[in-house]
């Protein structure tokens, strides 16, 4: 008889999860709070338009990144019949009359920012000669160690030659802040085109970011974050996995240092393994009356930092470029949460709306949590909501004034709703890498509870969807090393 394993949560690390130790040939029951699978990587309707909510570029959606191409293959999120979308410019803004732009050739990006900007091309060169040397490290995808493979992914002695280069580039990176290394350049108009990031982060999220366009990474699956885990729903239910949708569980049910199931809400479900990939700073606090005592899970309570934002979709019934668009300085500043906000810009996509239209979305990366839980509290929320989207309706309309009077639709998404649907702490879709923190990788597994298993994005910080879909990988190859069964 199969070994039964349940995995709760459906998005990526779940899904992932679920497909593969399926196909290694356990009984796998996949456990979703919400009415559709995906968690944080998600899109959502609104009178007819689709609003991109997760993924606006991919890394991993082409072979150049063998590792993480070939697992969102495996997994049927991207395939032969799907396009992949490279829109180009990547980030453009507008300053002095001009605008600048960075595009996925970072010779091309040089070129156009030395003439810009002549005083700053030993600084650009150098982050050319940087991207191009990181250009050069493979991103490999390996096995655990005593796991049986049926095609062995291992750590080759050339990846080792070929990443060492590359450690003191990304050192130099990671001991600097996005804000700092924006501010090295002298034109301010070069200042604002890198500095989209918060100025806190690690400049090692830049680097990387150029380097995913440089291989000719970064591009946009047709139809986006909902289609893509739709699909991977499909390959784990066509393999004969069983997905529960609309059922949250109350705890991991533990016995004698063992995890035996989990606890709904009007039944248990027993189970020889347990996955949990729902947010791992909150199932830690809900899932469990004592949590694990292991000290990396400690550490992660401890110091995980939390990526949380304010979404705002606007369905507009007017044609706009389908790209995203320039940001802009605005004539009157965007103000909410006790902080201001000069500049906007939007992603623009005309194929999520119906004939004519254009769905944008622009998002305000500060966490605000708490800010927003007050206004719930104080029966202030939806006045806030909408004073709010007034403001960036105002500002679009100021812009592009073909939108005036033909805005069908504005849609908000807090902190509270991302935690509401996800479940996730403070409604974090990611964590955050700031200066100095180092690379790291959790193991994933209880040396206090045997059995138990934990997948996610804080299992890599700072986290993403190619980290939540490694982990579902690792976490089902563990599964597979505690029953000594080979992983397929």
């Amino acid at each position: 008889m199969s070994k039964k394993v349940i995995i709760i949560g459906a998005g990526i690390a779940g899904l992932s999860a679920g497909i593969y130790a399926k196909r290694s040939g356990f009984d796998v029951t996949l456990i979703e709070q919400h009415s559709i699978v995906g968690g944080t990587c998600t899109s959502w309707k609104r009178k007819g338009y689709l609003f991109e909510g997760a993924v606006h570029w991919l890394t991993g959606s082409s072979p150049a990144v063998t590792g993480y191409h070939q697992l969102w293959k495996e997994t049927g999120a991207l395939g032969d019949g799907v396009t992949v979308h490279t829109y180009e410019p990547f980030r453009s803004v507008e300053w002095d009359g001009q605008v600048i732009s960075i595009v996925r050739d970072i010779d091309k990006t040089a070129e156009s920012l030395r003439k810009i900007s002549p005083q700053d091309a030993p600084l650009i060169d150098r982050l050319v000669k940087d991207v191009k040397k990181v250009s050069k490290m493979p991103f490999p995808v390996t096995d655990i160690k005593g796991v049986k493979c049926e095609n062995p992914q291992r750590m080759r002695l050339g990846m080792l030659f070929k990443m060492l280069p590359v450690l003191p580039v990304m050192g130099k990176y990671g001991k600097m802040s996005c804000g700092q290394f924006a501010k090295q350049f002298t034109h301010p108009g070069l200042q604002r085109l890198f500095g989209d990031m918060p100025g806190h982060y690690s400049a090692m999220a830049l680097l990387m970011t150029y380097v995913t366009l440089n291989v000719g990474d970064g591009g946009y699956p047709e139809g986006g974050s909902l289609a893509m885990v739709h699909r991977m729903s499909k390959t784990f239910t066509d393999l004969g996995g069983k997905l529960m949708l609309n059922t949250k569980v109350q705890k991991v049910n533990i016995r004698a240092g063992k995890a035996t199931g989990v606890i709904l809400e009007n039944q248990t479900l027993d189970a020889d393994a347990v996955i949990v990939t729902q947010e791992t700073v909150a199932a830690l606090d809900k899932l469990f009356d004592t949590p694990p005592q292991d000290a990396w899970l400690k550490e992660i309570q401890e110091t995980a930092q939390s990526a949380v934002c304010t979404f705002v979709s606007i369905g507009v019934r007017a044609e706009l470029p389908d790209i995203t668009l320039p940001e802009w300085k605005l004539d009157t500043p965007i103000t909410y949460a006790g902080q201001t906000d000069q500049y906007i810009s939007f992603n623009s996509y005309r194929r999520h709306a119906p004939e004519g239209g254009t769905a944008l979305t622009t998002v305000f990366l500060t966490d605000t949590y708490d800010f927003w839980k007050k206004a719930k509290d104080e029966g202030r929320y939806e006045q806030e909501k909408e004073a709010l989207a007034k403001q960036v309706s105002r500002a679009l309309c100021q812009k592009y004034p073909q939108c005036e009077g033909k805005i069908e639709v504005i849609d908000i998404a807090t902190p509270l709703t991302y935690e509401r649907y996800t479940g996730a702490y403070h409604g974090s879709w990611m964590g955050e890498m700031r200066v100095g923190d180092k690379r790291k990788q959790y193991p994933g597994t209880c040396e206090s509870v045997s059995g138990l298993y934990f997948a996610g994005h804080r299992l890599i910080p700072p986290g993403g969807s190619p980290v939540a879909l490694q982990s579902g990988r690792t976490a089902a190859q563990l599964v597979c090393r505690q029953f000594d069964k080979i992983f397929r």
